[in-house]
């Protein structure tokens, strides 16, 4: 037993799987899927794909705000004071669950939103042309910027399903940067693409652009994010075993 404990904290895991606390909400539970940020990007796609980029960037919006009230649980951004039913005891704070994409994502549809309407339909006719690889460009540079200020944005994910023993170990914060890097490339990637397909392609061609190779990369984005971090733990248990 002894064993064990001295091999994960070697290695930056817990020596058995780990279970977040049962008194996460059923609605924190949900936000803690990375899946579930992506909502309003892929809001924005669909419906500015169908309408106009204005009409993508309010559902987007809109999605972005009931993905935010999901992670942090219909609380206020600050975290609230928990009384606990002893009286002596001291109120503990809870810990706030907002998650830095969640607040880009805001940010980055306010801010389109606010153009829509500043803006004449004349002034901004490229924005629905290249709609999809703005967004998926934004997404890239959220990324990027996560890394570069060394707080990647999966991270913000994988410490709702791993005890907080481990978020400050090397291990656990190496797996995330290569994991944001991964995201960052799709999403570059996917711009890239968009860009490309409006560049006189013909109709076949642009979806396969816009739609069928993104959806690919993205799928094959969340293989990775969830078997990679799997390998790495399971490399480092093997090679903890023979030195302990």
């Amino acid at each position: 037993m002894a064993t064990d404990r001295q091999s994960a904290t070697s290695t930056g895991q817990p020596a058995g799987p780990y279970r977040p606390p049962d008194g996460r909400t059923a609605t924190q539970r949900l936000a803690s899927h990375p899946a579930v940020g992506f909502i309003p990007w892929i809001t924005f796609w669909v419906v500015g794909g169908q309408a106009t980029w204005e009409t993508g960037t309010l559902a987007a919006l809109l999605a972005a705000i009931f993905v935010t009230m999901l992670s942090i649980g219909y609380r206020p951004l600050v975290a609230w004071a928990k009384v606990r039913p002893d009286r002596r005891a001291r109120p503990q704070p809870e810990r706030s669950h907002l998650k830095l994409l969640d607040i880009a994502t805001v940010v980055f549809f306010a801010l389109l939103s606010l153009a829509a309407l500043v803006t004449s339909r004349h002034t901004v006719s490229d924005l629905d042309k290249y709609s999809q690889a703005i967004s998926s460009g934004a997404l890239g540079i959220i990324a990027l910027g996560s890394i570069v200020f060394r707080h990647p944005f999966t991270i913000d994910y994988a410490k709702e399903k791993a005890p907080p023993a481990v978020w400050r170990t090397a291990l656990f914060k190496r797996i995330n940067r290569v994991l944001s890097w991964v995201w960052a490339a799709v999403f570059l990637i996917c711009a890239l693409l968009g860009l490309a397909a409006e560049q006189g392609a013909a109709k076949g061609l642009r979806d396969w652009l816009n739609w069928y190779i993104p959806i690919v990369l993205i799928f094959l984005a969340f293989r990775f994010t969830k078997r990679y971090p799997e390998q790495v733990r399971a490399q480092q248990g093997r090679a903890a075993g023979p030195a302990g």
